[in-house]
């Protein structure tokens, strides 16, 4: 259970911002651990997932991969794009050997001897073990990879085995506060060319807002990357994380104040509806004297 939001503005950089809440079960903690991974000094990952462990093991293995190849090439930047897809890589070989080794293994079989028993063993079982390898499921996992390469700043977003490029949308959200998140930016009509304060503020307040869903924590880690490549930074100046804090506070304060004139207006205008409404209906209503004329009458 987490948020991590991640928004591009027109001078070319990308602000992270994430909460540390940790969910296992029934334990709901903050440690001190960030859910930021720079992976180079120009791309970062933000993780989602509902197996801690296990995303661990696979951030371990694409770190230590995205490590080998700069240190090989050190003067050949890695695209964001390219980063993303060595981490499906990684899902994919952790996949596969927790398919082993919860299909095959009991069976007595590993993935060579299996494939070796193709010409032996019936088509039937053959065709079941091989959807059960197929089908086999891990928890849900979702992950921001953003930061600069040579083509540009770049946000993508992995959910599962699903990569989805924000780009053109300025912005992406993930865990159980990403809705929250996400309808801030939508409803401030934030893309890809909104200045550089409006998107940090509206980043800051996207988080803020997203604490009200359950599972969210109130820690706030915030870093920034590009325009400039090798230009990743963990953390904003404290003067600035503050300034952040206290405009917040001034929002709020002021939507307080605004519902609170609204709800005034509103039972003003309400009790005046009802008033006439009561008005009208006791002059149509007829006397007691004319009821008791129209009764002679009939």
């Amino acid at each position: 259970m987490t948020v991590c939001i991640a928004a591009k503005c027109a001078e070319g950089i990308i602000f992270g911002i994430s909460d540390r809440m940790v969910t296992a079960g029934d334990i709901q903690f903050e440690p001190p651990a960030t859910k930021i991974f720079p992976l180079t000094t120009s791309i970062v990952a933000m993780t989602s997932d509902e197996d801690a462990a296990l995303h661990a093991e696979i951030l371990q293995d694409l770190t230590s991969d995205v490590a080998d190849r700069v240190a090989k090439a050190p003067s050949t930047w890695l695209e964001v794009e390219f980063v993303t897809e060595l981490y499906l890589k990684h899902r994919n070989e952790a996949k596969r050997r927790r398919a082993e080794r919860d299909v095959l293994f009991p069976l007595g079989l590993d993935s060579q001897t299996f494939i070796n028993k193709q010409n032996t063993t019936s088509a039937s079982f053959i065709r079941q073990i091989t959807s059960e390898l197929v089908n086999y499921k891990l928890p849900g996992m979702s992950v921001i990879f953003c930061g600069a390469d040579p083509k540009g700043q770049h946000i993508y977003v992995v959910h599962d085995n699903d990569i989805g490029c924000y780009d053109d949308i300025g912005f992406a959200s993930i865990g159980i506060g990403a809705r929250h998140a996400n309808s801030q930016f939508m409803f401030q009509g934030h893309n890809p060319n909104s200045p550089l304060a409006e998107t940090l503020l509206l980043a800051y307040i996207a988080k803020k807002r997203a604490e009200v869903a359950p599972g969210v924590g109130t820690e706030t880690d915030i870093f920034f990357v590009g325009p400039a490549l090798g230009s990743y930074s963990p953390t904003l100046h404290e003067e600035l994380r503050k300034k952040l804090q206290v405009e917040y506070g001034k929002i709020l304060n002021n939507e307080k104040q605004a519902h609170k004139r609204a709800r005034s207006e509103m039972n003003i205008y309400v009790k005046k509806i009802q008033e006439d409404a009561a008005a009208a209906a006791a002059a149509t209503a007829p006397t007691t004297e004319q009821s008791t004329d129209v009764s002679k009458r009939s």
